[in-house]
């Protein structure tokens, strides 16, 4: 009996912990645009502000992905929730058509040095928070991207 309920809770534990990645991942899913409100580094804004559209997918069954959308320019990228949604990533998608863009077009610049591992800091129903010292244009300095839905 004792190790039947060892056996319930170390299942219901797992369950959990997985049940969270997918209300955050669900969360960020609802149609709308969700708008970045916030993104600095080391306490400086950067500007202009892009704007998220993120697409409907099965965390457990592909690649989330989502557009970066600044100034009428798009870059794809994918994200995912981990670690019991403490943990958000974001991984700018490099296609093949993107390349020549990469130099001159900011919105491409944006998805890559903002690509990287993040604290979830906040997360509400409407509101998003997170933080990061390992990005790929800004290692070592505090990244804040806040989101807003739209």
């Amino acid at each position: 009996m004792k190790k039947l309920t060892i056996l319930l809770l170390a299942t219901a534990f797992i369950f959990a912990a997985c049940d969270k990645n997918n209300r955050a991942s669900k969360k960020l899913m609802k149609a709308g645009t969700w708008e970045v409100v916030e993104l600095s580094v080391d306490g400086q804004n950067i500007t202009p502000l892009p704007t998220w559209q993120v697409n409907d997918c099965d965390i457990y069954e592909t690649l989330c992905t989502a557009t970066w959308t600044l100034e009428g320019k798009q870059s794809q990228f994918y994200w995912q929730f981990n670690e019991k949604a403490e943990l958000f990533t974001i991984s700018r998608i490099v296609a093949p058509e993107d390349c020549e863009d990469f130099y001159t077009e900011e919105v491409e610049q944006q998805t890559f040095k903002f690509s990287g591992d993040y604290e979830v800091v906040e997360r509400k129903r409407k509101s998003m928070t997170f933080e990061s010292s390992k990005t790929l244009g800004f290692e070592g300095e505090k990244v804040v991207i806040r989101v807003e839905k739209k």
